[in-house]
């Protein structure tokens, strides 16, 4: 009696032994070609994160190559599971894999079951990435966004039913759908006991302005840079303020550190720049802020912005701290504003951070 043609009866299936940890077991797989492109699958069996990675030929060396960078970004594996493709029997492979540690299993030929994770992976990617194509976006854009939406999708074969990422990192990705509960911004975060502590290291200290305060700008012209007069306009975090130079007529974005209050200002121009002896007139130093006195009534308007006006105080600008200047002047100094009607550009909106 002749041998039969057909197979025996298909025996149980014998699953693989779940992995207890991260990147216990990997399994590879190539599929391809798809617009002359072939591309390397390699899934971990314990949170089901992918690795797609596009491919040119599918060679030993090629295949080496893009290994190396993943097994760089997390570590080599336990186990490696393959088909048995020339590319992952060749004795390079398997030197590699000895060299490192690595346990290569492979599959029976013609059973691409064993290798079951893996296939399965390739499935989804072919049939999700041919959507994504159809909807506008390139080949590269559409391998992003399929990782991205994979491995932020909760898995129910996943430990916990937890999302690949999840398991991977301990914590959930960032994506547009966490747009839907905006976080609370950065600038807007209670103030620390750390930022008031002084920095006994290095001599530092926390400083901060309040808005309308006249202080000192470190002003930037191609490789020099000089004090200039400017007021605080608004503060948009911990320590960076946009500042109004008067001088100029522009705003300026400028750090803590690129800023001085205007007792230092003044202490510092009478040592580096005028004598002792020398008395400099009031209203130079009126002048050096943009300010006018208020003797003749015909003086001209002030040169700040609308917007700055609508903000100050009704004909007075408060002062951070008294000076010597303020010593001089027993009462504050009012300030004339124009009754011409100013429409605000459009390059001095206010700052926003979201």
């Amino acid at each position: 009696m002749g041998l039969r043609n057909k197979t025996d009866r298909k025996t149980i299936m014998e699953p693989w032994p779940p992995p207890t940890k991260v990147w216990q077991r990997l399994h590879l797989d190539y599929t391809g070609p798809l617009d002359g492109n072939y591309f390397l699958i390699l899934v971990d069996s314990y949170t089901k994160w992918p690795e797609v990675k596009r491919i040119k030929e599918i060679t030993t060396t090629a295949t080496l190559r893009i290994l190396r960078g993943i097994f760089a970004r997390y570590g080599h594996p336990e186990t490696l599971v393959t088909d048995n493709g020339t590319q992952r029997t060749s004795d390079r492979f398997e030197s590699y894999c000895d060299k490192n540690g690595i346990v290569h299993l492979k599959t029976a030929p013609f059973h691409p079951q064993s290798n079951g994770l893996a296939e399965k992976f390739v499935d989804t990617f072919k049939r999700s990435l041919k959507k994504i194509i159809a909807g506008g976006e390139t080949l590269e854009e559409a391998i992003d966004s399929f990782l991205l939406c994979y491995r932020t999708t909760p898995c129910r074969s996943a430990p916990g039913g937890k999302s690949p990422a999840d398991l991977m990192y301990g914590r959930t990705i960032r994506t547009s759908l966490g747009l839907l509960h905006p976080p609370t911004p950065y600038h807007k975060l209670p103030s620390t006991a750390q930022e008031k502590k002084f920095d006994r290291k290095h001599g530092a200290k926390a400083r901060c302005y309040k808005q309308q305060d006249l202080i000192w700008a470190k002003v930037y012209a191609a490789t020099k840079w000089t004090w200039q007069p400017s007021i605080v306009i608004e503060r948009i975090g911990r320590v960076m303020y946009n500042i109004w130079l008067p001088s100029k007529q522009n705003l300026i974005r400028s750090h803590c550190n690129q800023l001085r209050t205007h007792q230092l200002a003044e202490s510092a121009a009478e040592t580096e720049t005028t004598p002792s002896s020398v008395q400099v007139p009031l209203s130079i130093l009126l002048d050096s802020w943009g300010l006018r006195p208020t003797l003749e009534p015909e003086a001209e308007e002030t040169d700040l912005p609308a917007f700055l006006q609508a903000d100050l105080q009704p004909q007075v600008i408060r002062r951070r701290h008294r000076t010597p200047l303020s010593n001089q002047l027993q009462q504050p100094i009012p300030i004339r504003q124009s009754s011409r009607l100013r429409r605000q550009p459009a390059r001095y909106d206010p700052y926003h951070l979201f």
